[in-house]
């Protein structure tokens, strides 16, 4: 049966290869670095963070517009508003009985008059008229002028309408505006330079998982052929332990050295399968996917040549933490001068139409009415106790402070830089070393191996060059890809990792 299982698999492994080969996906570094910055959750926040400072910039400019606003307000009222008492309202009603009272004791005054009366009898005009003013109604006209006054004098105030359309036109602000925009522009060329350094930490963190992959499967590959020499060293002191050249002691140390060399492999093969894990999580792919890396399967790491020149003003201009604390202290700057604006004079232009219900344009009516003013409005600030001069010289310390944080930022920046070019030097020596290293362990395996089969060579001393040629070859690949990755840090450090 168990034959049978191993005639099933062996008869569908074609089969099996080809559907692997299809499904899996190969894997360039760009194409890394391309997934992990589509991915990474950090360039999504400084994106969004640079959209926020782009329209804190759109607002800021829109401080040089006017500025227009609607009010609009109702209010009840339990009660008018009478401008004299109502007793006075009273006599202002009857004024007419109040006058024709007079006017009738005035002609009583005068019909009683004997020089009056005479001229009467004598005058037809006079009559006339005398006969007129009594029988004419003086009280009630003058009544109705009274009531009409009286009512005048009452405001109906019970439902009041108001409704005004602002626009304000800054003219000097003490350079607050200008100032302010230009916080603005810094802010937002501060969070293009900062979504720029982590795009630049994500392409980092993908070369790193890459070339993780890359170096275990190099490993793996190497381990799996020291499994093969121990399988085969194996087999040879069998036979000769069965021709009695060898002792069960070295078959137990060959056991002991294979077992330990088996094990190693399929730590390699676990380590390998939790790095494309790892390198999947960054690139947003899912964990289960079946990738293969571009120079995963090469035989030998070939280093990719990179060279480039920069100079120290390059630095400045290219390394993103130095970009940020100069977009900084010029941000302080301007800050500076927002402060100082406060305690600067402002002037306003102001226009207003104000529309209400009552209106008094005509007298006060129960009516919409409206008028329209344009002003200028001027503020000057007098005294403050020092309040004003404290607050900029504040502002400036906190430019000054960030201006010495710079400096101090760059000379470490500069020491950074130095140390990775130092890096890169150890790093070209360790690597031809272990080249050297790797080649006399081949050439100890090669003369070892020879030994063993003319039977003038122990069994140990043939694991022990197997051994060293396994570490050879593992430095190899270390020196290798830390030279690499070397190369990936200096670009970083430099700000020109692209």
């Amino acid at each position: 049966m168990r034959f049978l299982k191993l005639a099933i698999i062996m008869a569908f492994a074609p089969v099996l290869s080809l559907q692997t080969a299809v499904a899996q996906t190969v894997l360039t570094i760009d194409d890394c670095r391309t997934m992990a910055l589509e991915n990474s959750g950090q360039s999504k926040i400084a994106r969004e963070k640079l959209n926020a400072a782009e329209y804190d910039r759109k607002a800021a400019f829109a401080n040089y517009l006017p500025k227009v606003s609607a009010m609009g307000m109702y209010m009840h009222n339990s009660e008018n508003i009478n401008i004299v008492s109502a007793e006075q309202q009273t006599r202002i009603a009857g004024m007419g009985s109040a006058v024709s009272d007079v006017a009738s004791d005035y002609i009583v005054g005068l019909l009683s008059d004997p020089q009056f009366l005479g001229l009467l009898q004598t005058d037809p005009t006079l009559q006339y008229l005398v006969g007129k003013m009594t029988t004419v109604d003086i009280s009630g006209r003058l009544n109705a002028i009274g009531q009409e006054i009286s009512d005048r004098l009452t405001l109906d105030i019970e439902n009041v309408y108001v409704g005004a359309v602002t626009v304000e036109q800054p003219l000097f602000v003490g350079g607050k505006i200008h100032a302010y925009n230009k916080v603005t522009a810094y802010a937002q060329q501060l969070a293009e330079v900062q979504l720029e350094g982590d795009d630049q930490k994500v392409m980092v963190a993908a070369d790193e998982a890459y070339w993780q992959i890359v170096s275990i499967a190099a490993k793996l590959r190497l381990t799996e052929q020291y499994v093969e020499l121990l399988r085969q060293m194996d087999h040879n002191v069998e036979i000769m332990m069965n021709e009695g050249v060898a002792t069960q002691s070295d078959r137990l140390s060959v056991k002991v050295q294979l077992n330990d060399a088996e094990m190693s492999q399929v730590k390699a093969s676990n380590g390998l399968a939790l790095a494309k894990m790892l390198l999947c999580q960054l690139c947003g792919l899912p964990l289960d996917s079946d990738i293969m890396l571009a120079d995963e399967s090469e035989s030998a790491l070939t280093i990719p040549e990179d060279s480039f020149t920069y100079s120290k003003e390059d630095l400045y201009e290219n390394r993103s933490e130095l970009k940020s604390l100069q977009l900084a202290v010029n941000m302080y700057e301007e800050k500076s001068r927002i402060v100082r604006a406060d305690f600067l004079p402002t002037v306003a232009l102001i226009g207003n139409y104000i529309l209400t219900n009552p209106s008094a344009h005509d007298g006060i009516k129960n009516e919409f009415g409206g008028m329209w003013n344009v002003g200028v409005m001027a503020k000057i600030p007098l005294f403050h106790f020092g309040e004003g001069m404290n607050k900029y010289r504040k502002a400036k310390s906190d430019a000054l402070l960030t201006q010495f944080q710079l400096d101090d930022a760059r000379g470490k920046v500069e020491l950074q830089v130095s140390q990775y070019e130092k890096k890169i030097a150890e790093c070209d020596s360790r690597l031809e070393m272990a080249r050297k290293n790797m080649e006399n362990a081949r050439e100890n395996l090669r003369v070892a191996d020879i030994g063993f089969k003319e039977g003038v060579v122990e069994p140990s001393l043939v694991m022990a060059a197997q051994t060293a040629w396994l570490k050879a070859n593992s430095e190899e690949i270390d020196a290798s890809i830390d030279r690499i990755m070397a190369m990936v840090y200096l670009r970083q450090a430099t700000g020109m990792l692209k």
